[in-house]
């Protein structure tokens, strides 16, 4: 190559420029590529998280509904047990009360009603509420007060009217009621 030559010249330059430049395009080219990658792993990267937070939050979302809607079956669920159970208990106690009605016509009835009284002192009694189908059971020495309201079974009032002792069928089995209620925790389960 000649020095003095301004075409030799021009083209070292250019040749030289050219090879420099293509060196710098070529490590540009690798510098963007290796960018390229870091941006597109950081999006992954990003993207990953931003799943899994959308996963997260959409679960926790389905969890809190399906919770709420078993939490309201249940609630259903029971309330209907519940019915149910009162349904069976009011059929039960209405079949004992017609039982009671035709115990009272029962021969075994006169036996019992006798039993009963007996528990007690008849003389700290002055009276006694019966039916009036149940005169002919009560002793002599105690007023009688007709209560036909008294299905069965019998009210003593103490002398001094200060007591009174309720032995009735129907009060037994309001006591019985009471009691089954009480002990059966059928309504607290």
């Amino acid at each position: 190559m000649n020095i003095t030559n301004y075409e030799d010249l021009g083209a070292y330059f250019k040749k030289a420029i050219e090879r420099e430049s293509k060196q710098e395009i070529e490590a540009l080219k690798a510098e963007i590529e290796k960018l390229k990658q870091e941006a597109q792993a950081s999006i992954q990267k990003e993207l990953a998280e931003e799943y899994d937070d959308v996963v997260k939050a959409k679960t926790r979302d389905i969890t809190k509904k399906y919770q709420e809607t078993l939490a309201s079956r249940q609630r259903e669920l029971d309330l209907l047990v519940m019915q149910k159970r009162a349904h069976l208990l009011d059929t039960l106690f209405n079949e004992l009360f017609d039982k009671i009605k035709n115990f009272r016509d029962t021969k075994a009835y006169p036996n019992w009603f006798k039993s009963k009284l007996s528990k007690y002192n008849i003389a700290d009694f002055a009276e006694i509420a019966v039916n009036e189908k149940d005169l002919n059971l009560v002793p002599k020495q105690l007023k009688v007060i007709v209560n036909n309201d008294i299905l069965a079974g019998f009210v003593l009032h103490k002398k001094d009217q200060n007591a009174f002792v309720v032995e009735t069928l129907v009060s037994n089995l309001e006591a019985a009621k009471e009691h089954f209620y009480h002990t059966a925790k059928w309504f607290t389960e």
